[in-house]
């Protein structure tokens, strides 16, 4: 089984605390620093982009029993990776000579238009949260250590992933309903979901480098380190 999410997971978590940082720099109308956030974004939005889009053209791309990481974890990670992507080339392009900053104003209204498009993700990550919870999605294996030893407990980990996918989606669709109701107040929220989710993801995909490979050694050696 070939998977990604490990580094999908941790790049992703990365990505969306940075994101909160930057759009919190904005709302206190502080200058950005253009050209390094445009680094940031570039280097976590490629690596999002390239792993998502493999993941989301590949099918089945985890083989049974994990088909459903083309959608879950594929096509979001390709969308997220590309709003990151194009972030990088406005504040690159829209950078100071002086000093590298970007004024937070143009900013904040350049955000408006791909609000329309984080709306609509947030829309498709609510559906993705209810999935997991509906169909009891996730469970590991019980040769995955740690993990595993929940894993026939399947809701457990559904309700974690459904209820992390869901503090995303909150987040997608109050920023377009801040930017495009013209309610500013709503953005610190927006700042909260995301912060914490992408604490939580990098969280969980650096414990999954660990219990990935010990799945993998468990199967090829036929023991079950559960720890």
């Amino acid at each position: 089984m070939v998977v990604y999410n490990e580094l999908v997971a941790v790049t992703a978590g990365a990505a969306l605390i940075g994101v909160a940082v930057f759009l919190s720099t904005v709302v206190r109308e502080r200058r950005v620093d253009g050209e390094a956030w445009a680094a940031f974004f570039g280097l976590t939005g490629l690596l999002l982009f390239v792993l998502g889009v493999h993941t989301t053209v590949t099918w089945p791309f985890g083989g049974a029993p994990f088909e459903y990481a083309n959608i879950a974890f594929g096509q979001p990670a390709a969308a997220f990776g590309a709003l990151l992507l194009a972030a990088t080339v406005y504040l690159w392009r829209n950078r100071s000579p002086v000093d590298d900053a970007t004024s937070p104003a143009p900013t904040a209204a350049a955000m408006r238009p791909a609000a329309i498009f984080v709306g609509a993700l947030g829309l498709g990550m609510a559906s993705l949260a209810i999935a997991f919870v509906r169909f009891q999605l996730g469970a590991a294996p019980p040769e995955e250590p740690i993990s595993g030893r929940v894993g026939h407990l399947p809701w457990i980990e559904a309700l974690f992933l459904g209820g992390l996918w869901g503090l995303v989606a909150l987040g997608c669709l109050l920023f377009a309903l801040a930017l495009w109701t013209e309610r500013p107040r709503l953005l610190p929220w927006v700042v909260r979901a995301w912060f914490v989710s992408g604490v939580v993801l990098v969280l969980f995909g650096a414990m999954n480098f660990y219990t990935h490979i010990g799945m993998y050694y468990n199967l090829e050696h036929g023991t079950m380190h559960l720890w």
